[in-house]
């Protein structure tokens, strides 16, 4: 059978070229992550700013700005947020127990104790007392801890100390002192908010490292200007 004639190559018609069309944005914004929306949380419920020192701190001074965490701690999200991110940070380590001087760090130690169980790595929580119970069977008289320490924390643990705002580090001292006293190893010592007032570095006179989630520059960059 003859073979029919074949276009020769100076006979082609280049192929056009494809375009790529650019891909749609999509319509969805992306959702911020947990720390940005714990930030934003924390901004708009539990921070208070002003132009004179008018806020009373619990070390006595006085200041232009005032963060009461307790209001996104004891919030459910905000104490969704606390927990997963400290737990993320901690894990690893396998601590014994979470906890710090009440009132503060109570809502923090319970959402990670409860986040930690939801991944199957329970933590349990503790609380440190202001002064000792006189009472019952974890009074002073009847508690390894002399009425110091509620929960089952073990002597000679493993323990994250943690606090919600650290100023000059006063509470978070006390917390230290009392597990010290109960023979327990301080794994990490956590705050969400550094006022950056000498807490840090009080902390660090123990020879432990403060780490917290954020600064009060964190949260002094978000007041809109001229305010």
């Amino acid at each position: 059978m003859p073979m029919r004639n074949r276009p020769q190559p100076s006979s082609l018609k280049p192929v056009p070229a494809i375009r790529a069309f650019p891909r749609r944005p999509s319509r969805k914004p992306k959702s911020p992550s947990l720390k940005q929306a714990l930030l934003s949380l924390l901004f708009e419920k539990a921070f208070q700013y002003s132009d004179q020192p008018i806020f009373q701190l619990a070390s006595g001074r006085t200041s232009r700005y005032y963060i009461d965490c307790k209001k996104v701690t004891l919030d459910p999200y905000g104490a969704y947020l606390v927990g997963r991110l400290i737990f993320d940070r901690i894990k690893a380590l396998k601590p014994q127990g979470i906890g710090g001087l009440t009132l503060g760090a109570d809502p923090i130690a319970q959402a990670v104790s409860l986040v930690s169980y939801l991944h199957r790595r329970p933590i349990p929580a503790f609380v440190i007392r202001k002064a000792p119970k006189d009472h019952g069977s974890s009074s002073a008289g009847h508690s390894p801890s002399g009425g110091w320490i509620e929960g089952n924390l073990r002597r000679g643990s493993r323990v994250i100390v943690v606090d919600d705002v650290v100023t000059t580090g006063g509470s978070t001292l006390k917390a230290i002192e009392r597990l010290k006293a109960h023979g327990c190893r301080i794994l990490q010592v956590l705050a969400l908010v550094d006022r950056h007032e000498g807490g840090a570095e009080a902390i660090a006179a123990q020879g432990l490292k403060l780490e917290p989630l954020f600064t009060i520059d964190d949260l002094l960059s978000l007041v809109p200007p001229g305010k």
